[in-house]
């Protein structure tokens, strides 16, 4: 621009000088100088005319060109904002497609939820639905199921009888004459486990363990106890009685008893030393040990034979004169007749009568009822 200026600048100058040198020749009167002159400084300002117009054609073709330039980066800055924008918005649109992907999943996941608990409501509006005698059932079926695990594993009569009772109480407030077949058969099961004698185990156990405790206060038979009673009545020598005799007489009859006197060949069990006796109440409390155990197993063979073993004990080195022994033999001798395992009826008819009843359309039990709406939302 300034460069352009200049030369604007230097051509007026030159037309300036150009008229200055015309009108001094016009002055000094020189016709032919002044034609000359005319023709020259003619082509001289179109000379300058035509620079002029290139100039200012330059100029202007300039200006274009800066504003092209100008618009061209314009353009090429609007362009990248657009690309910028194009990028943010296709990350947006990538954000908002995964937003979607895990609302749809959340939404699926959703609907198993509410399907589920849609489930269970239903199963709870079935079981709240139903009547007091599903109820009533459903609870005589549970004390059936108790009474038989109770003699089938613990051997509880008493408690099967207990539970046999609660479940005909159960029966009777229904006032169903239908289910009358069941009550009559557990009217029949209470009469049997009540014809049942079954032992004390608990009682029997405790007495023993008693008896254990005690093992080391018994005492032992003395030698001279066991000497004595190796003789028999016939063995025994007869006290003679007390009549008038003369001397010949009672000599005579000296001879006679000691004639009558015999040699014993039984060995004498009688415990004669501390670690002998230590030995015995050892095997003793070992039979008493196992005639406890058998009775919690309701081992009948092996509880005889602990009881017989631990009675042979007692008779042969204990002394049984003390009151001790004697209510020791006499436990023993009342435990070696007793039953431990008597023949226990099944108790399965009446439960198998139930659920005839349980069964039948109008009486499903919370089971049944769950199952057939599960198969039907598996159907769907």
């Amino acid at each position: 621009m300034p460069t352009q200026e200049n030369n604007l600048s230097n051509v007026i100058s030159d037309e300036e000088k150009t008229h200055d040198v015309i009108d001094n020749d016009i002055e000094n009167n020189n016709p032919q100088k002044t034609k000359k002159s005319s023709g020259f400084w003619l082509l001289i300002i179109l000379i300058l005319l035509l620079t002029a117009v290139s100039t200012a054609a330059a100029y202007y073709f300039w200006q274009q060109q800066q504003q092209q330039a100008n618009a061209i980066s314009s353009q090429q800055y609007s362009i990248q904002q657009l690309k910028n924008q194009l990028l943010t918005a296709t990350e947006t649109i990538s954000n908002n497609t995964k937003a979607l992907i895990d609302g749809a999943a959340n939404s699926i996941e959703l609907k198993k939820q509410i399907e589920q608990t849609q489930s269970i409501s239903q199963q709870a509006i079935i079981i709240v639905n139903r009547n007091q005698r599903d109820w009533a059932l459903a609870e005589v079926d549970y004390l059936l199921r108790i009474a038989h695990q109770r003699i089938a594993v613990a051997k509880d009569i008493d408690g099967a009888i207990a539970a046999l009772k609660g479940a005909d109480a159960r029966l009777k407030q229904l006032g169903d004459l239908s289910l009358f077949n069941i009550r009559k058969q557990l009217a029949k099961d209470i009469g049997n486990l009540n014809a049942i004698h079954q032992a004390d185990v608990n009682g029997i156990s405790l007495a023993l363990d008693q008896a254990i405790a005690y093992l080391p206060e018994l005492p032992f038979k003395a030698i001279e106890d066991e000497v004595k009673i190796q003789f028999t009545e016939n063995d025994a020598v007869q006290e003679p009685a007390i009549e008038d005799k003369t001397f010949v007489d009672s000599l005579l009859d000296t001879v006679k008893q000691i004639g009558d006197i015999k040699v014993h060949q039984r060995s004498i069990k009688a415990a004669s030393s501390g670690e002998q006796q230590n030995q015995i109440e050892q095997l003793l409390r070992t039979y008493l040990l196992g005639a406890r155990l058998a009775a919690l197993r309701f081992d009948q063979i092996q509880f005889l034979h602990e009881i017989a073993q631990a009675q042979e004990i007692l008779r042969l080195y204990y002394d049984e004169k003390d009151n001790r022994i004697e209510q020791l033999k006499k436990i023993l001798s009342d435990y070696s007749v007793l039953q431990l395992s008597p023949d226990l009826p099944e108790l399965t008819l009446a439960w198998t009568l139930l659920q005839t009843k349980i069964k039948t359309p109008s009486n499903k039990t919370v089971k049944s009822a769950v199952v057939k709406k599960q198969k039907q939302e598996a159907k769907k």
